[in-house]
């Protein structure tokens, strides 16, 4: 069995370059992939009775478009 120490994941390394990047994420990156979220949410009928687990989230932009259609959205 493997012990990982608190603070020695990916996570806490991770959390330094996401504290830093992300509004450069949500204002460049992430909206790159408007139209691929709308066709995802179109194709699949998100909406109102959706429920709707985004992992990976970024900065949120697929859950916020989602929830504005109804749906009821997680993200991690």
């Amino acid at each position: 069995m493997t012990t990982v120490r608190a603070g020695s994941g990916s996570a806490a390394a991770q959390g330094v370059w996401w504290a830093a990047g992300v509004a450069d994420w949500a204002e460049t990156q992430e909206r790159q992939v408007t139209a691929l979220y709308t066709d995802v949410l179109d194709r699949t009928r998100a909406g109102a009775g959706t429920r709707l687990l985004d992992i990976g989230c970024g900065a949120g932009l697929f859950c916020r478009l989602a929830a504005d259609r109804g749906a009821a959205v997680t993200g991690l």
